[in-house]
């Protein structure tokens, strides 16, 4: 496996293999957020994610075995995907599981997902990373229509449950830019399996010691396991997998733009799964989305 390189810079061409598989997290990652909403009513949330993190672990290691490959990214290289790891994956996997226990699934997905909002400053002032004038119009436009998704026709933000949702959610996507920047800051040599596995494993450690202070009861069913089994495959271990190769070949912030298809699909799911209506905000703001990714893409 070729080991990760730093991504070029925005004015250099994004190999086509990038947006296959941001292609692949869009669809997969989607699919999971209502899927993820009908698993909480068995499970508590942080539980699901600790079954989710060990599962994919486990479907990992052997992989590695297998392939001769170490559990243990390069000794240089260990502390910073340790801080990825627990930014991108364990604060965003605890903050988002939370958030969608309190807010619809719709609603849960457009705020975890405006990523690409804080990807904007966190790239340009905390570790500078070169951003086109395309790439900042795209996005502002595809940022007004995630901020029109959030007016308050559409959420309640009048009650203190619904606001702390909302902010856990907002704090997930936060954590999930901060450790996508610093990834594209550090030039990482381990294999991108390696660095997969490490950053998973990183996260276990806090998330059970927060579910062995606060254990729930966990319902088993066939809907249940199958919800698992799918995010220990699909979109924990797959999915964070090839994150990590897109962000080699590009700047987070576009990539980020690029998932915002995510809370679009993810809402759409979640109105066939669990009813609701498609208001005019909802409609106008997908159409500022969608622009804004044509015009963040044309340049990138």
């Amino acid at each position: 496996m070729a080991p990760s390189r730093r991504a070029p810079a925005s004015s250099a061409r994004v190999p086509a293999a990038a947006y296959l598989y941001l292609a692949v997290i869009v669809l997969t990652w989607a699919a999971n957020w209502p899927l993820m909403k009908l698993a909480i009513g068995q499970v508590p949330p942080l539980e699901f994610v600790l079954l989710r993190l060990a599962g994919s672990l486990l479907l990992i290691a052997p992989a590695l075995a297998a392939r001769r490959l170490p559990l243990l990214p390069l000794a240089g290289e260990r502390l910073a995907l340790f801080w990825v790891g627990e930014a991108q994956v364990a604060g965003f996997l605890v903050c988002s599981i939370i958030g969608l226990s309190i807010l619809p699934a719709g609603r849960a997905i457009v705020l975890g997902y405006t990523m690409p909002l804080w990807a904007i400053p966190i790239g340009l002032f905390v570790w500078p990373e070169p951003l086109g004038r395309a790439q900042l119009v795209g996005a502002g436009i595809g940022f007004a229509g995630l901020l029109l998704f959030m007016n308050p026709r559409l959420v309640d933000w009048r009650e203190p449950r619904v606001l702390g949702g909302n902010a856990l959610l907002l704090l997930a996507a936060i954590l999930w830019a901060l450790g996508s920047c610093y990834y594209r800051r550090r030039r990482f040599r381990s294999p991108f399996w390696v660095q997969t596995f490490w950053q998973l494993a990183v996260s276990l450690p806090p998330v059970a010691a927060i579910v062995a202070a606060t254990p729930g009861p966990i319902e088993w069913s066939p809907t249940l396991a199958a919800i698992v089994v799918y995010n220990c495959i699909v979109t924990t271990a797959l999915g964070y997998f090839l994150w990590g190769k897109v962000l080699s070949m590009m700047p987070a912030a576009t990539a980020g733009q690029v998932l915002t298809l995510t809370p679009i699909g993810g809402f759409v799911l979640s109105l066939l799964m669990f009813g609701g209506a498609l208001s005019g905000d909802v409609a106008i703001s997908i159409v500022l989305i969608a622009g804004g990714i044509f015009v963040t893409l044309r340049r990138a």
